[in-house]
């Protein structure tokens, strides 16, 4: 992650998934507000882009991690490259479940499985990253609180957090799993973010983007939470679900503006 943020056309890709995303759940919004039962036909012809623009968005993201683990290997630097190409596979796994879920037309159980298992390898990774980190504070007179390894150790948690309740979405047909996808998503990435506000708070993190990326994960741990609210409510009339599925993709899109934005704004740095 550090090798892309700090490289100009990895960000560069980064903004570009950020847009598609955007772009696809746009459509996932309007397939949400016409979710009525004369219109069913409808509703799927519109979701069916969205799925598309989000398999396309998480492929401009692989090819932003490729990018920054091709400059490391240009430059002889193959720990990096190692830890990067693990970073590929957790990310080309992603890809690989939403293009499941786009083919199928969302019907497809396996394609959240494998999104999870592909931010299971993220969060594998961070955990690498924070025993390497407390090895190295080990017999330091740092004395600040919390050490680095333990903002990496809850990144990891959070990760490994939002990766089961990303895989328990593919029985969110089910009233109760889908409830308990939507808490542990929530909680997941609200652990992210308590990360990022301590790293920020101890000065690890100095960034302009900081803060749109912490209100854009604070925005996407809303959206899972108002997801595991409208599974809870019921399914009720179909109008009725396709206005709660609806709140939920316009404060998810809401998100990764925020995000996207925080990307452009890192662009911009690079680039100036």
């Amino acid at each position: 992650m550090e090798q892309i943020v700090k490289s100009l056309k990895p960000m560069a890709l980064a903004v570009a998934a950020a847009v598609v995303f955007v772009l696809g759940t746009a459509f996932l919004i309007a397939s949400d507000a016409t979710l009525t039962p004369s219109s069913l036909g409808a509703s799927s012809d519109l979701a069916q882009p969205g799925r598309w623009l989000q398999f396309l968005a998480a492929a401009a993201a692989l090819a932003a991690v490729c990018t920054a683990g091709w400059d490391l290997i240009l430059r002889s630097e193959w720990a990096g490259g190692l830890e990067i190409a693990a970073a590929a596979l957790g990310t080309l796994l992603i890809t690989v479940g939403l293009l499941a879920a786009a083919a199928s037309n969302g019907s497809s159980s396996a394609g959240p499985v494998t999104v999870a298992v592909g931010i299971g390898i993220w969060a594998l990774l961070v955990l690498s990253r924070a025993a390497r980190t407390s090895l190295a504070e080990k017999g330091t007179a740092q004395a600040a609180r919390p050490l680095q390894s333990e903002l990496w150790l809850a990144t990891a948690v959070g990760l490994f957090v939002l990766a089961i309740g990303y895989g328990l979405t593919a029985a969110a047909n089910s009233q109760g799993p889908a409830i308990v996808a939507g808490l542990l998503e929530a909680i997941g990435v609200a652990t992210l973010a308590g990360s990022v506000a301590a790293a920020r708070s101890h000065g690890w993190l100095r960034a302009h983007p900081v803060s749109a990326v912490l209100a854009g994960l604070l925005l996407l741990a809303v959206s899972f939470l108002a997801a595991a609210i409208v599974a809870g409510l019921g399914r009720g009339t179909l109008s009725a679900q396709g206005v709660g599925l609806g709140i939920v993709a316009a404060i998810e899109l809401a998100a990764f503006v925020v995000l996207g934005l925080a990307a452009w704004t890192r662009v911009r740095e690079l680039y100036a």
